[in-house]
Protein backbone atom coordinates (compact mmCIF):
# COMPACT_ATOMS: atom_id res chain seq x y z
CA UNK A 1 0.00 0.00 0.00
CA UNK A 2 1.18 3.52 -0.80
CA UNK A 3 1.74 5.65 2.28
CA UNK A 4 2.54 9.31 2.85
CA UNK A 5 4.56 10.49 5.82
CA UNK A 6 3.85 14.16 6.50
CA UNK A 7 6.56 15.98 8.44
CA UNK A 8 5.45 19.12 10.28
CA UNK A 9 8.67 20.34 11.91
CA UNK A 10 7.65 23.95 11.13
CA UNK A 11 3.90 23.50 11.50
CA UNK A 12 1.22 23.04 8.86
CA UNK A 13 -1.11 25.21 6.81
CA UNK A 14 -3.25 24.84 3.72
CA UNK A 15 -0.79 26.56 1.39
CA UNK A 16 2.05 24.38 2.71
CA UNK A 17 0.04 21.25 1.87
CA UNK A 18 -0.74 22.59 -1.61
CA UNK A 19 2.94 23.29 -2.27
CA UNK A 20 4.10 19.91 -0.96
CA UNK A 21 1.71 17.90 -3.15
CA UNK A 22 2.69 19.90 -6.24
CA UNK A 23 6.38 19.58 -5.38
CA UNK A 24 5.89 15.84 -4.98
CA UNK A 25 5.11 15.67 -8.69
CA UNK A 26 1.35 15.25 -9.00
CA UNK A 27 -0.05 16.20 -12.40
CA UNK A 28 -0.38 19.99 -12.05
CA UNK A 29 -2.59 20.29 -15.13
CA UNK A 30 -5.08 17.70 -13.87
CA UNK A 31 -4.95 19.23 -10.39
CA UNK A 32 -5.80 22.66 -11.81
CA UNK A 33 -8.58 21.24 -14.00
CA UNK A 34 -10.18 19.40 -11.10
CA UNK A 35 -9.87 22.43 -8.85
CA UNK A 36 -11.59 24.42 -11.61
CA UNK A 37 -14.69 22.28 -11.08
CA UNK A 38 -15.36 24.19 -7.87
CA UNK A 39 -18.42 26.39 -8.31
CA UNK A 40 -16.50 29.43 -7.08
CA UNK A 41 -14.50 31.78 -9.23
CA UNK A 42 -13.37 34.61 -6.96
CA UNK A 43 -9.76 33.47 -6.84
CA UNK A 44 -6.62 32.87 -8.84
CA UNK A 45 -3.71 30.54 -8.17
CA UNK A 46 0.02 30.83 -8.63
CA UNK A 47 2.98 28.81 -7.47
CA UNK A 48 6.72 29.29 -7.62
CA UNK A 49 10.00 27.94 -6.29
CA UNK A 50 11.28 29.60 -3.12
CA UNK A 51 14.14 28.89 -0.74
CA UNK A 52 13.70 28.55 3.01
CA UNK A 53 17.00 28.49 4.90
CA UNK A 54 18.62 27.33 1.66
CA UNK A 55 16.04 24.56 1.12
CA UNK A 56 14.13 24.58 -2.16
CA UNK A 57 10.35 24.33 -1.81
CA UNK A 58 7.16 25.18 -3.70
CA UNK A 59 5.13 28.18 -2.52
CA UNK A 60 1.46 28.38 -3.52
CA UNK A 61 -0.52 31.61 -3.31
CA UNK A 62 -4.31 31.76 -3.40
CA UNK A 63 -5.18 35.24 -4.62
CA UNK A 64 -8.70 36.47 -4.02
CA UNK A 65 -10.48 39.02 -6.20
CA UNK A 66 -11.77 40.72 -3.09
CA UNK A 67 -10.12 40.05 0.27
CA UNK A 68 -11.56 40.78 3.66
CA UNK A 69 -10.05 40.97 7.07
CA UNK A 70 -11.29 38.15 9.28
CA UNK A 71 -10.54 37.12 12.85
CA UNK A 72 -8.47 34.13 13.83
CA UNK A 73 -11.59 32.42 15.13
CA UNK A 74 -13.91 32.80 12.15
CA UNK A 75 -13.73 29.92 9.75
CA UNK A 76 -13.95 32.25 6.78
CA UNK A 77 -10.65 33.87 7.66
CA UNK A 78 -7.59 33.45 5.57
CA UNK A 79 -6.61 30.52 7.73
CA UNK A 80 -3.06 30.37 6.52
CA UNK A 81 -0.12 32.73 6.37
CA UNK A 82 -1.39 35.20 3.75
CA UNK A 83 -2.03 38.86 4.54
CA UNK A 84 -5.47 40.37 4.07
CA UNK A 85 -6.41 43.96 3.58
CA UNK A 86 -9.30 45.59 5.39
CA UNK A 87 -12.50 46.38 3.63
CA UNK A 88 -14.94 44.54 1.42
CA UNK A 89 -18.24 42.85 2.18
CA UNK A 90 -19.08 40.77 5.22
CA UNK A 91 -21.74 38.36 3.94
CA UNK A 92 -21.56 34.93 5.57
CA UNK A 93 -21.79 31.30 4.57
CA UNK A 94 -22.63 28.48 6.96
CA UNK A 95 -21.65 24.82 6.84
CA UNK A 96 -24.68 23.75 4.72
CA UNK A 97 -23.77 26.50 2.23
CA UNK A 98 -20.22 25.11 1.97
CA UNK A 99 -21.66 21.61 1.45
CA UNK A 100 -23.85 22.94 -1.38
CA UNK A 101 -20.81 24.52 -3.07
CA UNK A 102 -18.86 21.27 -2.81
CA UNK A 103 -21.72 19.07 -4.03
CA UNK A 104 -22.28 21.34 -7.05
CA UNK A 105 -18.65 21.08 -8.10
CA UNK A 106 -18.68 17.54 -9.56
CA UNK A 107 -15.53 16.59 -7.68
CA UNK A 108 -14.40 12.94 -7.56
CA UNK A 109 -16.34 11.16 -4.82
CA UNK A 110 -13.32 10.55 -2.51
CA UNK A 111 -12.38 14.23 -2.77
CA UNK A 112 -15.94 15.38 -2.09
CA UNK A 113 -16.28 13.11 0.95
CA UNK A 114 -12.94 14.13 2.48
CA UNK A 115 -13.51 17.83 1.78
CA UNK A 116 -16.90 17.76 3.49
CA UNK A 117 -15.35 15.88 6.41
CA UNK A 118 -12.63 18.52 6.77
CA UNK A 119 -15.14 21.36 6.86
CA UNK A 120 -17.34 19.46 9.29
CA UNK A 121 -14.39 18.90 11.63
CA UNK A 122 -13.43 22.55 11.32
CA UNK A 123 -16.95 23.75 12.11
CA UNK A 124 -17.33 21.31 15.01
CA UNK A 125 -14.05 22.48 16.52
CA UNK A 126 -15.04 26.14 16.28
CA UNK A 127 -18.50 25.28 17.61
CA UNK A 128 -17.07 23.55 20.68
CA UNK A 129 -14.81 26.53 21.36
CA UNK A 130 -17.60 29.10 21.10
CA UNK A 131 -20.50 27.01 22.37
CA UNK A 132 -22.61 26.99 19.20
CA UNK A 133 -23.80 24.18 16.90
CA UNK A 134 -21.53 23.45 13.95
CA UNK A 135 -24.21 24.48 11.44
CA UNK A 136 -24.38 27.94 13.01
CA UNK A 137 -20.67 28.67 12.68
CA UNK A 138 -20.27 31.19 9.89
CA UNK A 139 -17.74 31.69 7.14
CA UNK A 140 -16.96 35.10 5.66
CA UNK A 141 -18.03 34.90 2.01
CA UNK A 142 -14.67 35.63 0.37
CA UNK A 143 -12.61 34.03 3.11
CA UNK A 144 -14.65 30.84 2.73
CA UNK A 145 -13.47 30.66 -0.88
CA UNK A 146 -9.89 30.81 0.36
CA UNK A 147 -10.51 28.00 2.85
CA UNK A 148 -12.34 25.93 0.21
CA UNK A 149 -9.44 26.22 -2.22
CA UNK A 150 -6.88 25.29 0.44
CA UNK A 151 -8.84 22.30 1.74
CA UNK A 152 -10.13 20.96 -1.59
CA UNK A 153 -6.76 21.59 -3.27
CA UNK A 154 -4.98 19.64 -0.53
CA UNK A 155 -7.46 16.75 -0.73
CA UNK A 156 -7.06 16.75 -4.53
CA UNK A 157 -3.29 16.51 -4.06
CA UNK A 158 -3.83 13.44 -1.88
CA UNK A 159 -6.23 12.00 -4.47
CA UNK A 160 -3.83 12.50 -7.41
CA UNK A 161 -0.97 11.00 -5.37
CA UNK A 162 -2.93 7.75 -5.28
CA UNK A 163 -4.93 8.28 -2.06
CA UNK A 164 -2.08 7.08 0.16
CA UNK A 165 -2.53 6.06 3.77
CA UNK A 166 -1.27 9.13 5.63
CA UNK A 167 0.76 9.37 8.82
CA UNK A 168 2.10 12.49 10.48
CA UNK A 169 5.18 13.33 12.53
CA UNK A 170 5.08 15.22 15.79
CA UNK A 171 3.62 18.62 14.90
CA UNK A 172 5.31 21.93 15.75
CA UNK A 173 2.48 24.08 17.12
CA UNK A 174 4.53 27.22 17.81
CA UNK A 175 4.07 29.25 20.95
CA UNK A 176 3.23 32.58 22.47
CA UNK A 177 -0.04 34.39 21.82
CA UNK A 178 -2.09 35.70 18.93
CA UNK A 179 -4.59 38.57 18.73
CA UNK A 180 -8.15 37.91 17.56
CA UNK A 181 -11.60 39.47 17.93
CA UNK A 182 -11.94 37.82 21.34
CA UNK A 183 -8.66 39.25 22.65
CA UNK A 184 -5.25 37.72 23.23
CA UNK A 185 -5.27 33.92 22.81
CA UNK A 186 -2.69 31.26 23.50
CA UNK A 187 -1.02 29.48 20.58
CA UNK A 188 -2.14 27.06 19.27
CA UNK A 189 -5.50 28.75 18.85
CA UNK A 190 -8.40 26.94 20.57
CA UNK A 191 -9.88 25.47 17.38
CA UNK A 192 -6.45 24.25 16.26
CA UNK A 193 -5.87 22.62 19.65
CA UNK A 194 -9.25 20.90 19.37
CA UNK A 195 -8.44 19.53 15.91
CA UNK A 196 -5.03 18.20 16.99
CA UNK A 197 -6.28 16.27 20.00
CA UNK A 198 -4.82 12.75 19.87
CA UNK A 199 -1.87 13.72 17.63
CA UNK A 200 1.71 14.14 18.82
CA UNK A 201 2.67 17.80 19.08
CA UNK A 202 5.61 19.84 20.32
CA UNK A 203 6.28 23.53 20.80
CA UNK A 204 9.26 25.76 20.09
CA UNK A 205 7.68 28.13 22.57
CA UNK A 206 8.27 31.35 20.67
CA UNK A 207 7.53 31.06 16.94
CA UNK A 208 4.00 32.38 17.05
CA UNK A 209 1.23 30.52 15.23
CA UNK A 210 2.70 27.70 13.11
CA UNK A 211 -0.39 25.50 12.68
CA UNK A 212 -3.53 27.08 11.27
CA UNK A 213 -7.05 25.69 11.73
CA UNK A 214 -7.09 24.77 8.05
CA UNK A 215 -3.79 22.89 8.35
CA UNK A 216 -5.04 21.10 11.46
CA UNK A 217 -8.32 20.15 9.74
CA UNK A 218 -6.40 18.66 6.78
CA UNK A 219 -4.21 16.64 9.14
CA UNK A 220 -7.19 15.35 11.09
CA UNK A 221 -9.03 14.42 7.88
CA UNK A 222 -6.17 12.65 6.10
CA UNK A 223 -3.86 11.31 8.80
CA UNK A 224 -3.85 8.44 11.24
CA UNK A 225 -2.83 9.43 14.76
CA UNK A 226 -0.66 6.34 15.30
CA UNK A 227 2.97 6.21 14.21
CA UNK A 228 4.18 4.50 11.06
CA UNK A 229 7.01 2.06 11.83
CA UNK A 230 8.93 2.83 8.66
CA UNK A 231 8.58 4.03 5.08
CA UNK A 232 10.59 3.38 1.94
CA UNK A 233 10.26 6.76 0.22
CA UNK A 234 10.09 7.02 -3.56
CA UNK A 235 9.27 10.75 -3.77
CA UNK A 236 9.69 13.83 -1.59
CA UNK A 237 7.76 17.08 -1.76
CA UNK A 238 8.36 20.37 0.08
CA UNK A 239 5.67 23.02 0.58
CA UNK A 240 6.72 26.44 1.87
CA UNK A 241 5.00 28.65 4.39
CA UNK A 242 5.21 32.44 4.38
CA UNK A 243 7.09 33.15 7.60
CA UNK A 244 10.80 32.64 8.22
CA UNK A 245 11.99 30.66 11.26
CA UNK A 246 15.29 29.38 12.61
CA UNK A 247 14.52 26.17 10.77
CA UNK A 248 13.23 25.92 7.22
CA UNK A 249 9.53 26.80 7.21
CA UNK A 250 8.48 23.88 5.03
CA UNK A 251 6.15 20.93 5.26
CA UNK A 252 7.62 17.75 3.76
CA UNK A 253 5.69 14.80 2.39
CA UNK A 254 7.45 11.48 1.82
CA UNK A 255 5.54 9.19 -0.54
CA UNK A 256 6.39 5.51 -0.71
CA UNK A 257 5.54 2.15 0.80
CA UNK A 258 5.28 1.10 4.42
CA UNK A 259 8.12 -0.97 5.81
CA UNK A 260 8.29 -2.23 9.37
CA UNK A 261 11.97 -3.05 8.90
CA UNK A 262 14.70 -2.10 6.49
CA UNK A 263 16.31 -5.50 5.85
CA UNK A 264 15.33 -9.14 6.27
CA UNK A 265 18.30 -11.53 6.26
CA UNK A 266 18.01 -15.22 7.04
CA UNK A 267 14.65 -14.62 8.75
CA UNK A 268 16.20 -11.89 10.92
CA UNK A 269 14.80 -8.39 10.67
CA UNK A 270 17.03 -5.36 10.92
CA UNK A 271 15.95 -1.73 11.01
CA UNK A 272 17.94 1.48 10.82
CA UNK A 273 18.16 3.44 14.06
CA UNK A 274 20.20 6.31 15.49
CA UNK A 275 21.85 6.64 18.88
CA UNK A 276 22.15 10.21 20.13
CA UNK A 277 24.46 10.86 23.07
CA UNK A 278 25.96 13.69 25.06
CA UNK A 279 28.02 14.02 28.27
CA UNK A 280 26.87 16.51 30.88
CA UNK A 281 28.77 17.64 33.98
CA UNK A 282 26.93 20.90 34.68
CA UNK A 283 23.24 19.96 34.73
CA UNK A 284 21.18 19.57 37.89
CA UNK A 285 20.06 15.97 38.52
CA UNK A 286 16.36 16.80 38.88
CA UNK A 287 16.23 17.71 35.18
CA UNK A 288 17.36 14.25 34.08
CA UNK A 289 14.08 12.37 34.57
CA UNK A 290 12.10 15.18 33.00
CA UNK A 291 14.30 15.24 29.89
CA UNK A 292 14.11 11.46 29.41
CA UNK A 293 10.30 11.50 29.69
CA UNK A 294 10.09 14.42 27.27
CA UNK A 295 12.21 12.56 24.71
CA UNK A 296 9.99 9.47 24.94
CA UNK A 297 6.88 11.61 24.45
CA UNK A 298 8.36 13.00 21.23
CA UNK A 299 9.18 9.72 19.53
CA UNK A 300 12.35 8.30 21.14
CA UNK A 301 12.41 4.51 21.19
CA UNK A 302 14.36 4.59 24.46
CA UNK A 303 16.28 7.10 26.57
CA UNK A 304 18.63 6.43 29.46
CA UNK A 305 21.26 8.02 31.72
CA UNK A 306 24.63 6.55 32.71
CA UNK A 307 26.93 7.79 35.49
CA UNK A 308 30.39 8.58 34.10
CA UNK A 309 33.62 10.27 35.17
CA UNK A 310 34.91 13.01 32.86
CA UNK A 311 38.23 14.85 32.68
CA UNK A 312 39.81 16.07 35.92
CA UNK A 313 37.83 13.44 37.80
CA UNK A 314 34.50 15.23 37.41
CA UNK A 315 31.41 13.07 38.08
CA UNK A 316 28.92 13.48 35.25
CA UNK A 317 26.05 11.79 33.43
CA UNK A 318 25.76 10.62 29.85
CA UNK A 319 22.42 10.84 28.06
CA UNK A 320 21.77 8.29 25.30
CA UNK A 321 18.71 8.19 23.10
CA UNK A 322 17.61 5.51 20.64
CA UNK A 323 15.39 6.74 17.81
CA UNK A 324 14.31 6.25 14.23
CA UNK A 325 16.31 8.35 11.73
CA UNK A 326 13.20 10.36 10.82
CA UNK A 327 12.95 11.64 14.43
CA UNK A 328 16.65 12.44 14.82
CA UNK A 329 16.60 16.20 14.17
CA UNK A 330 13.55 16.81 16.33
CA UNK A 331 15.11 14.95 19.27
CA UNK A 332 18.46 16.72 18.84
CA UNK A 333 16.60 20.05 19.01
CA UNK A 334 14.87 18.86 22.17
CA UNK A 335 18.14 17.76 23.80
CA UNK A 336 19.75 21.09 22.98
CA UNK A 337 16.76 22.98 24.37
CA UNK A 338 16.29 20.98 27.58
CA UNK A 339 19.88 20.20 28.65
CA UNK A 340 23.15 22.11 29.00
CA UNK A 341 24.83 20.28 26.13
CA UNK A 342 27.01 22.07 23.60
CA UNK A 343 26.91 19.18 21.14
CA UNK A 344 25.20 15.86 20.43
CA UNK A 345 26.95 12.85 18.93
CA UNK A 346 24.99 10.85 16.33
CA UNK A 347 25.67 7.17 15.63
CA UNK A 348 23.79 5.54 12.77
CA UNK A 349 23.40 1.80 13.28
CA UNK A 350 20.95 -1.08 12.89
CA UNK A 351 19.15 -3.30 15.34
CA UNK A 352 17.69 -6.78 14.97
CA UNK A 353 14.01 -6.73 15.92
CA UNK A 354 11.38 -9.33 16.69
CA UNK A 355 7.83 -9.28 15.40
CA UNK A 356 5.69 -7.82 18.18
CA UNK A 357 1.99 -7.62 18.98
CA UNK A 358 -0.29 -6.84 21.91
CA UNK A 359 -2.60 -9.56 23.22
CA UNK A 360 -4.99 -9.65 26.20
CA UNK A 361 -5.80 -12.27 28.84
CA UNK A 362 -8.30 -12.55 31.66
CA UNK A 363 -6.86 -13.20 35.14
CA UNK A 364 -8.46 -13.50 38.58
CA UNK A 365 -7.44 -9.87 39.06
CA UNK A 366 -8.84 -8.48 35.82
CA UNK A 367 -7.93 -8.05 32.15
CA UNK A 368 -4.21 -7.55 31.40
CA UNK A 369 -2.51 -6.68 28.13
CA UNK A 370 0.53 -8.73 27.14
CA UNK A 371 3.41 -7.83 24.82
CA UNK A 372 4.29 -10.87 22.73
CA UNK A 373 7.44 -11.22 20.59
CA UNK A 374 7.99 -13.75 17.80
CA UNK A 375 10.77 -14.78 15.44
CA UNK A 376 8.86 -16.23 12.53
CA UNK A 377 6.45 -18.71 14.16
CA UNK A 378 8.58 -19.16 17.26
CA UNK A 379 7.48 -17.48 20.49
CA UNK A 380 10.43 -15.58 21.95
CA UNK A 381 9.08 -13.50 24.81
CA UNK A 382 5.93 -12.70 26.78
CA UNK A 383 5.82 -9.54 28.90
CA UNK A 384 2.76 -8.46 30.92
CA UNK A 385 1.97 -4.75 30.60
CA UNK A 386 3.25 -3.05 33.75
CA UNK A 387 0.51 -0.41 34.07
CA UNK A 388 -2.24 -3.05 33.78
CA UNK A 389 -0.57 -5.27 36.37
CA UNK A 390 -0.06 -2.30 38.71
CA UNK A 391 -3.74 -1.36 38.44
CA UNK A 392 -4.87 -4.92 39.17
CA UNK A 393 -2.48 -5.26 42.12
CA UNK A 394 -3.72 -2.00 43.65
CA UNK A 395 -7.39 -2.84 43.04
CA UNK A 396 -7.10 -6.24 44.75
CA UNK A 397 -4.46 -5.43 47.37
CA UNK A 398 -2.05 -8.16 46.22
CA UNK A 399 1.69 -8.07 45.41
CA UNK A 400 2.54 -6.90 41.91
CA UNK A 401 4.57 -10.06 41.25
CA UNK A 402 1.47 -12.17 41.93
CA UNK A 403 -0.39 -10.42 39.13
CA UNK A 404 2.61 -10.90 36.81
CA UNK A 405 2.71 -14.63 37.55
CA UNK A 406 -1.04 -15.02 37.08
CA UNK A 407 -0.86 -13.18 33.74
CA UNK A 408 1.90 -15.43 32.41
CA UNK A 409 0.01 -18.55 33.47
CA UNK A 410 -3.18 -17.24 31.83
CA UNK A 411 -1.39 -16.46 28.59
CA UNK A 412 0.30 -19.87 28.31
CA UNK A 413 -3.03 -21.57 29.12
CA UNK A 414 -4.59 -19.52 26.33
CA UNK A 415 -1.95 -20.75 23.87
CA UNK A 416 -2.67 -24.36 24.75
CA UNK A 417 -6.46 -24.04 24.33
Amino acid sequence: MTVAYIECQAGASGDMFLGAWLDLGIDAREWTNLLGKLSVSEYDLSWRTVYKNGMRATKVDVMLEETVHASTHELGQKLDSHHHVHGGRHAHRHLPDIYNILEASQLPEPVLAKSKEAFRLLAEAEGRVHGVPANEVHFHEVGAVDAIVDIVGSILGWYLAGMPECYVSSIEVGGGTVWCDHGLMLVPAPATAELLRGFRTHSSGNWGETVTPTGAAIIRTLCKSERVQGIIADKLGYGAGTKDFKIANVLRIQLGTKSDCDVITNSKKFESVCILETNLDDMTPELAGYVADKLMEHGALDAWWTAIVMKKGRPAIQLQVLCHPRDRNLLIDLIQAETTTLGVRVHETTRAVLDRRIDEVETNFGRVRVKVAYSGDMLRNVAPEYEDCKRCAEDHGVPLKQVYQATLVAYHNKLQN
